[in-house]
């Protein structure tokens, strides 16, 4: 554990929250931990003005080797459904962070997403605002150019949000009216396997929040919500300035489809 003791009397700034980052672990209540987590892989890229997250469970983070989801049993996709992601953008006052989310894997939110940060040699803290909770954060930017964000839109109400640096990416797509959904995510897809609902179930994982590197030009895939998906190709052209990207997926049933993304403008979503 880092030595907080190090710690700066000086707020941080957005400026300093730039970056990759990855989440080492979350402990709450901060101060006398009941829960602990180490074992999650958490990335989260923050670009001036835009961020995206994603946090998929231990099991999953190495991917696996099937065809489709749709190999999976009933307990294991039940378990991808804790696998969590969002995006949107961000705000820092007074060394506080508000993350505003637009698009949300899990739909309606529980509460705001607020934290008071902490930079020390250690890494960055994050305590709890609307919860209690502490984070601790490395950077993973160390030498890296300030990341990029862009927000892209296709057909079917799908918004995607992009973040760049020169060799990672971290890619959301979802549907923004998924937050307004009476039930979290897992609740709905536990009444999709239950009454084994083909087409419920590739539709609730049209979503796809990836994490990877930038290899040539080329994003590949290392963090996935579609963790069969682990080591595709997401795109030939992210790290271009391009005002359209094309990006490929898979349905649950293994069928594959391209989506084809034109940039949009923040105030389509804010």
């Amino acid at each position: 554990m880092s030595d907080r003791s190090d710690r700066r009397e000086k707020p941080v700034t957005y400026a300093e929250i730039k970056g990759l980052w990855r989440r080492a672990y979350i402990k709450a209540p901060a101060a006398t931990p009941q829960i602990e987590d180490h074992d999650t892989q958490v990335y989260w890229f923050q670009a001036d003005g835009l961020y995206a997250d994603l946090r998929i469970p231990a099991r999953f983070s190495a991917g696996l080797s099937i065809d489709c989801l749709a190999d999976l049993s009933h307990d294991e996709l039940l378990a991808l459904g804790d696998a969590e992601g969002f995006a949107g953008s961000a705000s820092v006052v007074d060394g506080v962070c508000t993350w505003q989310r637009a698009i949300n894997l899990q739909g309606p939110e529980r509460g705001r997403d607020i934290g008071r940060l902490e930079r020390t040699r250690g890494g960055l803290f994050e305590y709890g605002v609307a919860a209690d909770f502490v984070e601790l954060w490395l950077d993973q930017s160390v030498g890296s150019p300030s990341p990029e964000g862009r927000v892209f839109t296709c057909g079917g109400g799908f918004w995607g949000f992009l973040i760049t640096s020169p060799t990672r990416f971290l890619f959301a797509q979802d549907r923004p009216a998924r937050k307004n959904l009476a039930r979290p995510w897992k609740e709905a897809l536990a009444q999709a396997l239950n009454g084994d609902d083909r087409d419920q179930l590739n539709d609730m994982f049209g979503t796809e929040y990836s994490f990877g590197r930038i290899e040539n030009g080329v994003a590949v895939i290392g963090l996935s919500s579609h963790p069969n998906r682990v080591g595709a190709v997401l795109s030939e052209n992210l790290g271009a300035p391009h005002h359209q990207i094309v990006t490929h997926h898979a349905r649950f049933d293994g069928e594959g489809l391209k989506r084809h993304w034109s940039v949009a403008e923040l105030s389509g979503w804010s």
